[in-house]
């Protein structure tokens, strides 16, 4: 041993017979001895039951582990990474979305300017949820183009928003009746 641990040491010898505390606790041996007997009923022999649960958890087993193979087997084959053509055919389909929604959003433009309705505030605030998630959205498939999710995302809130985009134009073309 060191001569700092030797002197800890010893200096802990002096000082532990003054930090020794005795009290009485008749109740703490009967309680523990209690406890123990409570989980030994606990624990014991499995019962005519649970070889019944024992049964029915192994047919699941054998039920699921083909399923999980498969289902693992299938992933393998079929990777959630674009091939070069798909993520061609994915980027045209979002070019043309693009282009509707430019063209849909000049014609929705005055109507949002100043919306005659609450409907058409509500569409303003979901048009400017779906531009920050499409932002979001693109910035990540610019950093992973093959991601299938992402793509398939994008496509989705690009989709979305056209249809939002067109509601606005019908809504405002025709106007609810006054009651």
């Amino acid at each position: 041993m060191t001569p700092i641990r030797d002197e800890f040491d010893r200096w802990l010898e002096e000082q532990a017979p003054s930090l020794r505390r005795h009290w009485d606790s008749p109740e703490l041996w009967p309680r523990i001895a209690g406890s123990l007997e409570v989980e030994r009923g606990r624990v014991g022999p499995p019962s005519r039951g649970s070889g019944w649960a024992i049964g029915m958890a192994a047919a699941l087993a054998l039920v699921l582990a083909p399923a999980g193979w498969w289902l693992w087997k299938s992933h393998a084959r079929d990777p959630m990474l674009l091939t070069d053509q798909t993520l061609k055919e994915v980027q045209s389909a979002e070019q043309a979305y693009a282009q509707s929604i430019e063209k849909l959003s000049k014609q929705a433009a005055p109507r949002l300017e100043n919306p005659p309705t609450e409907l058409i505030s509500s569409y303003r605030e979901k048009l400017m949820l779906l531009d920050s998630a499409i932002s979001a959205l693109k910035a990540e498939a610019d950093r992973n183009p093959y991601n299938h999710y992402v793509q398939r995302e994008l496509l989705a809130l690009y989709k979305d928003k056209q249809q939002t985009l067109e509601g606005i134009l019908h809504d405002t073309a025709n106007p609810p009746a006054a009651p």
